[in-house]
């Protein structure tokens, strides 16, 4: 496994269509069961008529499948790329979605609607959450949690403990499908793991179980130090773990002397996502999942 491209490897079905210079991909995964059918790995010109004829060949062979509707962009699950951005199109995050503006416009002349959306920010170090983690993370660590933090490559011995953090945090949730571990170490962890500065923190519970994590690292010129990701197992969810977590790493930004951290694609349908009050939230880029009934 070289390329994002070997996911396809893993779908029920996968076809690439072509008009002109437009190509996308027609993917079936059935371990999403709400919107198994779905396009990826798209590449479309301006020419918006070979667009349109693109999704019209793509569109009827789903139906020819026996699919009612078609979400995308998609790379066939959400540990690859998937969503494209919807606005502030010149405010480059690490990593982006990098579709210029017409794909919306194209998309939606093509009679998609939204089905999920996604943010950005830039939230400030000292917010609410930072504000009690200092308490709760004693609080935590006098029931018999422990933390520990992982610089870079350190934590390729537990990287089977954060795949299955992951998969017991997401299972269930908007989009997610599980993959093999092999999968993931090649397409996902590989990519992570080059990026200079990643540090990660994990929680342990009283037996010494890795339940939960935080992952962040600084964009390539360390203006910004992106919260990239979070996960706790769904036992542990509402015992204030991820207060905790969510702490020492905006402490560590801070050490850093970062002020303000990006927050990067939250789902906004997702049951735990929470905004915090607007003084301590800035820059949003918005990103978007599209459906259409066929």
């Amino acid at each position: 496994m070289e390329t994002e491209l070997d996911i396809l490897q893993l779908a029920d079905y996968s076809e690439r269509f072509t008009e002109g210079e437009a190509s996308a991909y027609l993917i079936v995964n059935k371990n999403i069961t709400t919107h198994p059918c779905m396009f990826g790995f798209e590449k479309l010109p301006e020419d918006f008529e070979a667009v349109k004829n693109l999704f019209e060949k793509i569109e009827s062979k789903a139906k020819e499948l026996g699919y009612s509707d078609i979400i995308g962009p998609l790379n066939h699950n959400t540990w690859m790329n998937y969503r494209w951005a919807t606005d502030n199109y010149d405010q480059i995050l690490f990593p982006d979605c990098t579709n210029p503006p017409y794909y919306v416009d194209y998309i939606k002349r093509l009679g998609y609607d939204t089905l999920y959306t996604y943010r950005s920010a830039m939230i400030k170090i000292h917010n609410p959450l930072y504000e009690i983690g200092a308490t709760t993370l004693a609080e935590k660590e006098n029931e018999g949690f422990t933390f520990k933090r992982y610089d870079g490559t350190e934590c390729l011995p537990i990287l089977h403990d954060l795949f299955d953090i992951t998969r017991d945090a997401f299972l269930g949730t908007e989009l997610y499908s599980d993959i093999p571990y092999e999968y993931f170490e090649k397409l996902y962890a590989a990519k992570i793991l080059k990026i200079e500065g990643l540090v990660i923190f994990v929680a342990y519970d009283q037996d010494q179980k890795a339940i939960g994590y935080v992952l962040g690292y600084p964009n390539p010129d360390k203006s910004i130090f992106v919260a990239k990701s979070s996960a706790v197992m769904k036992e542990y969810q509402n015992n204030k773990v991820y207060i905790a977590l969510l702490y020492l790493g905006l402490k560590y930004m801070e050490d850093l002397g970062y002020s303000e951290t990006l927050f990067h694609f939250q789902c906004e349908q997702r049951k735990t996502f929470r905004r915090f009050p607007a003084e301590y939230e800035s820059k949003e880029k918005h990103y978007a999942v599209f459906k259409k009934e066929l």
